[in-house]
């Protein structure tokens, strides 16, 4: 056989492969192929030999076409993993050829080591009873591809390990952030909890006087009724009716309940908001009334506030709204913080609610400082503060407006130095709207009173 003839080992393909010549189709297609850097096989499935290209044999190291000539030799390159996946992908073929064969799998090398290839083929003839006959196919090295998809799908899995521990790590942040922010608030809120208790401290002091005198007035009519002498005795309890004042008492203990039951409700509610607030380690998301959290929040912050700034609530039609509500709070917090700050001496600090363009907007306006323009575009970033050392971490505007794009909105801020600053939340209306607004779609539905216009 001449140098440039191909092997041969079963006979030429059928007439719609045919050119000029027996050799012609078979050399033709094996040329285009391994000169696009596959080799080409083709396998005759009656007596079970297989012929591969040069290039071929090249692919596995062997460059003296020493791979074989039988189906027995490419099994036994195959590696013991993927042969049953090899098996199955051919019988789907055999079954119906219109069905392409392809298969990635491991081929030992000429060094006994494996690299990944492509195996890809086509039916192109069967026997008179319509059994496979032959099949030829190509054989591409995917070997850099397939190490090159590990160490993506590696780096991928360190990024998605990464990325958790970051949101643990912010979580951790926030709710720092939030303890902080409570712990320099916790003077203010002692002052608002020693006000109601203290007064019903002394109410009560007063009340047990007066309970003392009325049980003394009691025992002193009983031993009149019961005494020899009646109307010595009864003139004895008539001059401590006199002294117990009980006409002043008829008037004065309806007060002292009222304003006692007052101030145990102004506890009640401090309470209840610190711990709607502050709900520490809770991420569950659920639809929420924003409004709830700006009160719980602004009564958090009544001590600090109050000496300040008065707190204007322009309160829109708000929808529930689905968010994490101890974060969204956690934002309420820093504004308003950072509201009261900028102000200098007393000035206005307005709340402002609605919705517009299938967005709800939150407003906080304050007539403080205001913030410069060149540093406007800069109080997101991380660690980025005005404030003296040791007033503030620079963290809050930032985990704010983490936490808004975490809930898919934006917080955005605009100012006019001397005159103020507005901050405005925007959250998306979630395509769950329609399911909150039915009556028992949420278990909770009521709000608590509401606490005026201003604190």
């Amino acid at each position: 056989m001449a140098a440039s003839e191909s092997p041969r080992f079963f006979p030429p393909l059928p007439p719609r492969w045919s050119a000029t010549g027996a050799d012609a189709p078979d050399a033709c297609w094996q040329l285009a192929l391994e000169c696009g850097g596959d080799g080409v096989w083709d396998w005759n499935l009656l007596d079970s030999k297989v012929f591969c290209g040069p290039r071929f044999n090249a692919l596995l190291g062997y460059d003296d076409g020493g791979f074989g000539d039988d189906a027995d030799a490419f099994v036994k390159h195959v590696h013991p993993d993927d042969l049953g996946r090899l098996r199955q992908r051919l019988s789907v073929h055999f079954d119906n050829e219109c069905t392409p064969f392809s298969c990635d799998l491991r081929m030992r090398n000429v060094d006994y080591s494996y690299r990944w290839m492509q195996v890809r083929g086509q039916l192109v003839e069967r026997s008179a009873d319509g059994e496979p006959a032959r099949i030829i196919g190509t054989l591409h090295d995917i070997n850099q591809w397939r190490h090159d998809e590990a160490v993506l799908k590696e780096q991928l899995a360190a990024t998605v390990r990464l990325n958790q521990q970051l949101e643990g790590a912010q979580v951790q942040l926030v709710q720092s952030e939030k303890l902080a922010a409570i712990g320099q608030l916790a003077a203010g809120v002692a002052h608002e909890l020693k006000t109601p208790i203290g007064f019903v401290s002394t109410n009560f002091g007063t009340l047990e006087r007066n309970v003392d005198d009325m049980l003394a007035l009691i025992a002193a009519y009983h031993e009149a009724a019961s005494s020899p002498d009646p109307a010595n005795a009864l003139q004895a309890a008539e001059a401590r009716y006199v002294a117990a004042d009980i006409d002043f008492l008829r008037e004065d203990l309806p007060a002292l309940f009222a304003e006692s039951r007052d101030g145990f409700d102004r506890v009640q509610r401090i309470v209840r908001d610190l711990k709607d607030f502050s709900r520490v380690g809770e991420q569950d998301w659920q639809f929420a009334d924003l409004h709830r959290g700006l009160d719980s929040t602004i009564n958090i912050l009544r001590y600090e506030i109050k000496h300040k700034a008065d707190v204007v609530l322009e309160y829109g039609e708000l929808p529930e709204v689905w968010c994490v509500p101890s974060m969204i709070n956690q934002v309420f917090l820093n504004l308003l913080a950072n509201a009261a700050q900028a102000i200098e001496k007393k000035g206005t600090i307005t709340v402002a609610t609605g919705v517009e363009d299938g967005k709800v907007l939150i407003r906080v306006t304050d007539t403080g400082c205001g913030i410069q323009p060149d540093i406007l575009d800069r109080i997101f970033t991380p660690f980025f503060t005005t404030k003296a050392a040791g007033k503030g971490t620079g963290l809050g505007l930032s985990l704010a407006q983490e936490i808004i794009r975490k809930h898919r909105g934006r917080l955005s801020a605009t100012s006019v130095p001397g005159q103020g600053s507005t901050f405005t939340i925007e959250l998306p209306l979630s395509e769950l709207q329609p399911l909150a607004a039915q009556p028992d779609a949420t278990s909770d539905t009521s709000k608590p009173g509401d606490p005026g216009t201003n604190t």
